[in-house]
Parts: C-alpha cells; structure tokens; sequence
C-alpha cells in the first residue's frame, strides 16, 4: 500500500473515533487528559492493527502454500487473490459500518467523560477494534509496516485532538455522519485495491 492509501485508511477508521470524541469533548476536560486520551487512543490503533496484520499475513501464507501446491498459478496470482481478499474485507467493514450507524436510532444521552482509568481502556478498545480488521486485510497485502504505524499514529493522534478540541463547537448531528462518512470511505478504498488489482 502506498502511503497517500494508508493515510486514507488511517482517516476513515479514524472517523469512528471522531463520532465518539466529538460529544465527549462537549464536556470541559482539562488539556491533559484530552492529550492522554489522544495517545492511547493512537497506541491502541496501532496495536490492534498490527495484530491484525500478524493474523492476515500468517493465514495469507497459508492460502500461498496451499495455493501454490494444488494449482498452475504463479506467486503473482496469489498475490493478486490476496490482495482482492484483503480488498473485501475493507469494502465489507465500511458496509458493516454503514449498516450499524444507520441501525443506531437510540441517542445516548447520559455520556459522561470516560476518559479516565478502564473506561479509557474500554472505549479505546471499542473504537479501535475496525484497525483489527483492517490491519486482517492489509496482512494478505504488501504493507511497510513501520510506515503504516507512524501514519496511523499521526493520523489517530490528531482526530481524537481534533474531536475532542472541536466538541462543544461542532454539536452532537456530526458525529453520528462521520461514521457514514468512514464507511463509504473504507468501501472506496477496497474499490480502489480491487480496480488495482484487476
């Protein structure tokens, strides 16, 4: 993956984090804590996509070997399946995230600023877990996985600055349409691997 479509992606799985800062942020919170909040939310990105990329490239190493001993394609073959498998995924996620958002008719209004001890743990988690899947696809993929951490990290770091920051100007309606937002996005950027690949 380039590194324009590791931004990319890094922005759209970061979107469901903003539709969660965004309200939260409406509460004061010392500069502190939003800047704690930011870097475990970047680290826990990164983990989980990492994780995830471990997962995809072991199973996609044993689709190669298999592949590569029942049948008359060439490594670039499997590789071009890999890809294509890795574009679904990502095109499956932003279905998935569509889906949920619009499923989500219950606003939840008791939100209170969980950005302290396990609920920070929990909702870092439960905002990070789209990189796991993402980071699934991207292990049948060529990624430099250095680079894609210091993107991530970057990117995530300064949409939870940005979301929390921006809180109490921006309003509650946002933050429910950046997650459609990031759905769609995701969906184009496993449209864009597949028309690379094919």
């Amino acid at each position: 993956m380039s590194s324009l479509e590791i931004l990319v992606l890094s922005a759209a799985l970061g979107t469901d984090l903003f539709s969660v800062a965004v309200p939260i942020g409406m509460n004061r919170m010392r500069r502190k804590i939003v800047f704690r909040a930011a870097v475990v939310f970047a680290l826990f990105h990164i983990v989980l996509i990492l994780l995830g990329y471990y997962i995809g490239h072991f199973l996609g190493a044993i689709v190669e070997r298999v592949g590569t001993y029942h049948s008359q394609y060439s490594f670039i073959a499997m590789e071009n399946w890999a890809s294509i498998l890795g574009a679904l995924v990502l095109t499956g996620l932003g279905i998935y995230m569509i889906k949920e958002n619009l499923e989500d008719t219950v606003p939840n209004k008791n939100k209170v600023h969980p950005l302290q001890g396990f609920s920070l743990i929990v909702l870092a988690t439960s905002v990070s877990i789209d990189a796991f899947a993402a980071g699934f696809s991207m292990g049948m993929m060529d990624v430099d996985l250095l680079k894609l951490s210091v993107i991530l990290g970057i990117v995530i770091f300064t949409i939870a600055l940005i979301g929390l920051g921006l809180g109490r100007k921006v309003g509650r309606c946002i933050g429910g349409r950046v997650e459609l937002l990031g759905g769609m996005i995701l969906i184009l950027l496993g449209l864009h691997v597949l028309w690379t690949v094919l």
